[in-house]
């Protein structure tokens, strides 16, 4: 029987998860509790297969939860809980805690909680027998054309897990931009940005092996091409290797400013410069402004405003420093991105 443990401290919220819970049949137990700390000493005592947990607790962070319990249980499948208006808190948690779902509350109906937890469980099925397999292969049972096509289904079902991932995210960020009730025409450049960003994020983070030459040679392919007025450049200017992790982290604001850039402004021309300093790599990019009277790829000025702050909101999301900086001819990027 599997286990779960939810972290509740809103009265009402709590109460529908009980009742959802015990009018249903599960194959799970489960401890509900408002007390993170109870939370916490259940991971530390009982074998935890998922953690959900509210993101809003009077006496620590929904990051500082979701820490512990990756140090104390990494086996854990972890879920985030929050209201529909706590967008950048629960894009910072998930980028910083590899959350794996996110439940909106409140619980309406049942399919609202079950379907994460059952979700989960799968995924952590899913896991342990990618785990068992890649040991198979290493010792040097990965044999038959029977263990190649058992290892490439596991790691598809984990590419749909992300897929998953992928689809909460935007029904989050729809629904509050739904709420903010923007002019139709700009709700709808709004909405297909903030698509664009959730689907990039993932795939810089699943699809790259975090490499500076990796990265350097996808990003030019996507924004270098001379032959159509388009300039792209970036430079490493120290020999240090940057962790794989982190450098799909900055490959991801990078992209996201270019696209940005082109996006709003249309032909470009970008250069980047990765810096190393004491705590921080210092990404700093340089675009060109357009020539007086060249037209913008975004005529409307409050969508050009919108899609830009959308886009601080992203770099700010990874509780990285960022400082932009308008020039007579161009516009500076400088992002302090803390090292890991």
């Amino acid at each position: 029987m599997y286990f779960v443990v939810i972290v509740e401290p809103e009265e009402v919220n709590a109460e529908r998860i009980r009742a959802i819970l015990e009018s249903v049949d599960k194959n799970f137990e489960y401890e509900l509790t408002a007390l993170p700390e109870r939370g916490i000493e259940l991971v530390e005592n009982r074998n935890v297969d998922v953690f959900i947990s509210s993101l809003e607790l009077s006496v620590m962070t929904g990051a500082e939860i979701f820490s512990m319990v990756e140090m104390i249980s990494p086996e854990t499948i972890r879920v985030a809980m929050t209201g529909s208006d706590c967008i950048e808190e629960t894009i910072a948690c998930m980028n910083q805690c590899k959350t794996f779902k996110v439940i909106i509350k409140p619980c309406r109906v049942a399919d609202d909680l079950l379907e994460p937890i059952n979700d989960s469980i799968s995924y952590k099925e899913m896991c342990k027998k990618i785990r068992t397999e890649e040991e198979n292969s290493n010792t040097g049972f990965f044999a038959t054309e029977r263990d190649l096509k058992r290892l490439v289904l596991s790691w598809r079902e984990k590419f749909y897990s992300y897929q998953r991932v992928e689809k909460v995210l935007k029904k989050i960020l729809h629904t509050n931009i739904e709420a903010a009730r923007f002019e139709p025409d700009l709700e709808v450049k709004l909405k297909s940005w903030y698509d664009w960003m959730i689907k990039n994020y993932i795939k810089a983070m699943i699809d790259s092996d975090g490499q500076f030459e990796t990265v350097e040679k996808r990003l030019k392919l996507s924004y270098h091409q001379p032959e159509e007025g388009n300039y792209f450049q970036i430079k490493k200017e120290f020999e240090e290797e940057i962790l794989p992790e982190q450098m799909n982290e900055i490959r991801f604001i990078l992209e996201v400013i270019l696209a940005a850039y082109q996006r709003c402004v249309g032909r470009h021309r970008v250069a980047a410069i990765i810096e190393n300093v004491d705590r921080a790599y210092i990404l700093r990019v340089v675009c060109a402004l357009p020539k007086e009277g060249e037209p913008l790829a975004e005529p409307d000025a409050v969508a050009r405003k919108a899609i830009a702050k959308a886009t601080e909101e992203a770099i700010a999301a990874f509780d990285n420093k960022c400082v932009i900086m308008n020039r007579e001819k161009e516009v500076v990027v400088n992002v302090a991105v803390h090292k890991w």
